[in-house]
């Protein structure tokens, strides 16, 4: 079994995952919070997928590198994705993508009197999965400008990056972004979005069957393979999507999303071909992760036990305190070493 670790608040995305696979997930993958996992001091043994970095505490980030390194003490042959001892959120990712060559624009934060070395940029959220915070900024009198701004509309520095920008539009004028998953080490091409603005949040209502036939050679070639895994390696994630677009014939990733929205496979349109193609290799790739494991609870020590710092699953708490009843009232399990949990 694999377990997908989010947020109980942004759990909708695996839930989405699960629906959509349908009987084929069942016994495959399923997802357990955070807040379930830190109230019950553990989890049951197996593979784990961890996500949501950016949405926990400091505390629920140390606790969730004990449980992992609890899970791998307790049988060497589980997998763990995305570990929280070496998975890079969106400033770090950013940071090492370029000093390894493999994008040629940088970030810095903003609230340490850093100041980016090169135009244009846009400021953003560091966290954020909104919209940036400004236009494109294309020299040092206009960044000024901004920062100013964002004073007068009381928006901190704290937690804002400023992000190197290297978008262009295609001879259609559509801008293009480009998104894949990595599932272990898997490739798998989820959409060729075309937008009309620079900010690709959705594809174009102006979109015709040129567009749609890009969309599906992409998915089908999955021709970029190579060059995300080395941008996945480099920030220490296992498991993901990839946000990306090329400027002047080079690939650039924009951001690494371990918690991402998942195709919305009984969606039918023009676009459907595509879905029944990532569906197959989604479960392809799963299954490949899920080999034998053994069986039984893993507790883990917390390295900061304070009470006051878990946030109760609400939408789960009573399967989480029957779990804690039924565990007081029986041994330990053994952990069986040919078993699958």
């Amino acid at each position: 079994m694999i377990r997908y670790v989010v947020t109980e608040r942004f759990s909708t995305t695996i839930r989405a995952l699960v629906a959509g696979l349908g009987s084929d997930a069942r016994g495959l993958i399923d997802f357990f919070t955070y807040e379930e996992l830190f109230l019950e001091g553990g989890g049951p043994l197996g593979h784990y997928i961890f996500t949501d970095f950016d949405r926990l505490s400091r505390y629920e980030t140390d606790s969730a590198a004990a449980f992992a390194l609890a899970l791998q003490s307790a049988d060497p042959r589980v997998r763990i994705l995305n570990h929280p001892l070496s998975a890079c959120e969106r400033l770090p990712l950013l940071r090492r993508l370029h000093r390894a060559g493999l994008n040629d624009f940088d970030a810095v934060r903003l609230d340490d009197g850093s100041r980016p070395a090169r135009f244009p940029v846009f400021i953003r959220a560091e966290d954020g999965y909104g919209r940036p915070d400004t236009a494109v900024l294309g020299d040092p009198a206009a960044f000024e400008a901004a920062l100013a701004d964002l004073e007068r509309r009381g928006r901190p520095l704290k937690g804002r990056i400023a992000v190197g920008y290297v978008g262009e539009a295609g001879p259609d004028g559509f801008f293009r972004k480009y998104g894949a998953f990595n599932i272990g080490g898997r490739i798998v091409p989820q959409h060729l979005m075309c937008g009309d603005d620079w900010v690709v949040k959705k594809a174009s209502s102006k979109i015709g069957p040129d567009q749609v036939a890009e969309e599906l050679a992409f998915i089908r070639d999955n021709p970029h393979a190579d060059h995300l895994l080395a941008a996945f390696r480099a920030g220490g994630i296992d498991f993901g999507r990839v946000d990306y677009g090329f400027c002047g014939g080079r690939l650039q990733v924009f951001e690494i999303n371990t918690n991402p929205s998942f195709p919305k496979f009984a969606r039918s349109d023009a676009r459907s071909e595509r879905r029944t193609i990532i569906r197959s290799r989604f479960l392809e790739a799963l299954r490949a992760l899920d080999t034998p494991h053994g069986a039984g609870w893993v507790p883990f020590e917390e390295t900061r036990p304070r009470a006051h710092d878990k946030r109760l699953p609400k939408g789960r708490l009573a399967a989480s305190l029957g779990r804690i009843a039924r565990r007081a009232l029986m041994p330990r399990a053994p952990i069986g070493p040919g078993e699958k949990g």
